[in-house]
């Protein structure tokens, strides 16, 4: 067995280190995360926000493009449904 953790989780540590690099990497990812989040939005068809990191997790908003647009399905289950269209 091994020990897992997820990224938002390893940089988490690393402030918890303190180490000096930690907000380098951050910022990174977060830079790389909002790349995909765009790319993901315009596949489907949505608007997609900035990645922020905050309490070991990395997230971006999804929006609605139209009032009463549905969840597309590759969003769904992965947050709150009722979210959805909460502007």
């Amino acid at each position: 067995m091994a020990y897992q953790l997820r990224l938002g989780e390893i940089v988490e540590a690393m402030h918890r280190a303190k180490m000096p690099e930690a907000d380098t990497y951050t910022a990174i990812v977060e830079r790389l995360g909002t790349v995909m989040a765009t790319s993901l939005a315009r596949k489907i068809g949505v608007r997609g926000g900035e990645v922020t990191y905050d309490g070991g997790m990395f997230a971006a908003p999804f929006y609605q493009a139209t009032t009463d647009q549905p969840l597309p399905d590759e969003l769904a289950d992965l947050d709150h449904e009722e979210e959805w269209g909460a502007d």
